[in-house]
This record gives structure tokens, C-alpha cells and sequence, in this order.
């Protein structure tokens, strides 16, 4: 079921998008294929494939990590996040570079506690070998009373 929703939303987030070629779109199924591996199913092998060797992966909280860090941690990480939306997004491409912004939404369970999580996510993504990879990605904290 949580997959279906967040292909539902996925697509919501592309039909808000103008000009929408065939490489924005491959790009975006990236997207959701990622945010799907690392907050769903929690996937270190859909990650791996998805992520560059070269991968700078920045938290809202100021931590960075590396490729093999961000999996690690991913894949273990116990919290649970339902009602998932990805809203306001924009994508750029140059060549085989591509910028994404959106936001990021969720209900998040951390140690029993349950409370709103709404992160400003910017993703750079690059073709390596004909795939696009996330090369790096910052998140910021969004105020939530907004």
C-alpha cells in the first residue's frame, strides 16, 4: 500500500511540473525510487545502485555523509515515516547534470515518539554510464508552523 501511494504522489509531483522531457521524467522515477528505498522499504540495494561512488548525502541536522555511510545508516535506521508527500518541486538539466528541488513531508515515528517532519531537499544528479546517480543532496528543515 505505501508503495502505491507514494507512486501516486510521485506522479502528482511530475504533473506539477511544466515541459517535462523524457530525461526530467527519468529523472524524477530516480527520485522516487530513492526516497522509496531509503524511508520505506529501506533498501541498501536499490540505494547502491542509485547513488554515486562520489555521493556527499547532507542531513537537516548538519551531518554529512559519504556513499557507504548513507546506506549503512539508511538501511538500519529503525524510524517509520507514513503519509509521505513530495511537494513543489523543480527540476533543471544541463547535460547530464540535474537539480532538484522539492519538498519533503512526512509523519515520522523516532523512539516511540510520533511528530511532523518537513525537510527542503536539493538533489544534484548525474548520468554516469548512462544512468543518473545522486551525486549530493542537502536537506534543511522546514518550519513546520508555516
Amino acid at each position: 500500500m505505501k508503495k502505491i501511494f507514494l507512486s501516486i504522489l510521485f506522479f502528482a509531483f511530475i504533473g506539477g511540473l511544466t515541459a517535462q522531457s523524457k530525461s526530467e521524467i527519468a529523472v524524477l522515477a530516480k527520485v522516487q525510487q530513492l526516497n522509496n528505498a531509503v524511508f520505506v522499504t529501506k533498501d541498501s540495494v536499490v540505494m547502491e545502485k542509485l547513488v554515486s561512488e562520489k555521493l556527499t548525502y547532507g542531513h537537516s541536522s548538519g551531518v554529512v555523509e559519504s556513499k557507504a555511510s548513507m546506506i549503512r545508516h539508511a538501511s538500519s535506521n529503525k524510524n517509520t515515516y507514513v503519509d509521505i508527500k513530495v511537494t513543489e518541486g523543480s527540476i533543471t538539466i544541463e547535460k547530464k547534470t540535474a537539480i532538484v528541488r522539492h519538498i519533503f513531508s512526512a509523519t515520522q515515528t523516532v523512539d516511540g515518539k510520533v511528530s511532523p517532519l518537513k525537510l527542503i531537499i536539493l538533489q544534484v544528479w548525474q548520468k554516469e554510464k548512462g544512468k543518473w546517480k545522486l551525486l549530493a543532496r542537502q536537506a534543511v528543515k522546514f518550519d513546520v508552523g508555516n
